[in-house]
């Protein structure tokens, strides 16, 4: 009741059914009125702008209709939870076929005339992922820059102290500690060289630019020759290197990316498995080469798995281990250009184990296809 200046008024629901109405109407937020089996009583026009279809089309349909078939559950026991009590959850709201648009929905039982009911506010989180997306990318970015600065001064640092010593051995005319110091600016060279690499690809992957040279290929000879290649820094970490082998394992690979990709892998287990022995085996299984690269290092920590193989990750304080958090991402990348698959699991006794599946196929077509 409401005391003016000459007599009494009372506001009733139904008298004020219009401005509230209004109200509904003018909000930026999608509101909706669900009957407690998620039919959808009444929406607004902003409900109806979210997921662009008409407002004679929306009401008297399923609001499951309107998610994604992997969150139709979770909306199932919001329902069952909001003709309760007060809920909130975020939700895909498809906005097309094939497009959802992030959102979050705040349910609240309301009572109507007609009987019990829920009250359903929509907020499109679009803008706010977006904001949050490009922090996150600049942080990763600022990371990133941080890391490779590290990574590019240690090998340029000692390319530049070894081109030094040569310039002082020449005056010395000691040519053995010459040759000594020319090898140790080579390998510092390479190094960096190797780091510029992983960088280019990086990009060619982000931009979607990577391409396969693909050629019949032998997978043992490429495995061989990678442990051959990293047999100095194995010895280097105290890590043996024991290979098991079948031979003649061909099909249409490119050779140069699966060499990166497996180098990657094998390099991984050097650097987290010092001080163990590292044990590499490849074979045919049904229609697949499968590589297993085993170490018995730190591992993985559980929650880590399923995002090792991210771009610029890094499970462990760089300053403990060296390297960008490239090499994980860039193996990915490479195995599923091949139409394969990479997954890396704990060992139960300790260590990591990585799986490396890539398809024994006999033409490119099923590779070139997209």
């Amino acid at each position: 009741m409401y005391q003016g200046n000459s007599e009494p008024k009372v506001f009733t629901l139904e008298g004020a059914e219009h401005p509230y109405r209004v109200l509904v109407e003018s909000m930026n937020e999608g509101a909706i009125s669900l009957s407690l089996d998620g039919t959808i009583l009444y929406c607004n026009a902003a409900f109806a702008r979210l997921i662009g279809c008409p407002l004679d089309q929306i009401m008297g349909r399923d609001l499951v209709e309107f998610i994604p078939v992997e969150e139709r559950e979770m909306l199932e026991r919001l329902i069952g939870r909001g003709h309760l009590d007060a809920v909130r959850a975020e939700l895909t709201i498809l906005e097309a076929p094939g497009r959802g648009l992030p959102t979050q929905v705040s349910l609240n039982p309301i009572n109507l005339e007609e009987g019990p009911s829920i009250a359903v506010i929509v907020t499109d989180l679009s803008e706010r992922k977006r904001h949050q997306q490009a922090e996150a990318a600049v942080r990763m970015r600022d990371e990133f820059l941080a890391i490779a600065s590290h990574e590019l001064r240690t090998p340029l640092t000692t390319l530049v102290l070894s081109l030094g010593a040569v310039e002082h051995d020449r005056t010395k005319g000691d040519l053995k500690q010459i040759q000594r110091s020319l090898r140790r600016a080579q390998k510092q060279a390479e190094r960096m060289g190797r780091l510029l690499d992983r960088m280019l690809d990086v990009s060619q992957m982000a931009a979607g630019k990577l391409k396969l040279d693909l050629a019949p290929c032998d997978l043992s000879d490429v495995v061989r020759d990678i442990v051959e290649r990293l047999s100095e820094d194995a010895s280097n970490a105290a890590c043996e290197l024991r290979l098991t082998l079948s031979s003649g394992i061909v099909g249409q690979w490119d050779r140069f990316r699966l060499d990166e990709a497996f180098s990657n892998i094998i390099s991984n287990a050097i650097k987290y498995g010092a001080g163990h022995p590292i044990d590499i085996q490849l074979q045919a299984s049904d229609e697949n080469a499968v590589l297993v690269v085993e170490d018995h290092g730190i591992g993985i920590a559980p929650d880590d798995l399923s995002r090792i193989f991210g771009r610029f990750e890094r499970t462990v304080a760089s300053k403990n281990y060296g390297g960008l958090g490239l090499g994980l991402y860039i193996a990915r990348q490479i195995i599923e250009q091949h139409r394969g698959s990479i997954r890396a699991e704990n060992r139960p006794c300790g260590g990591a184990r990585f799986v490396i599946k890539v398809p024994l196929v006999s033409s490119t077509e099923t590779i070139l296809k997209n």
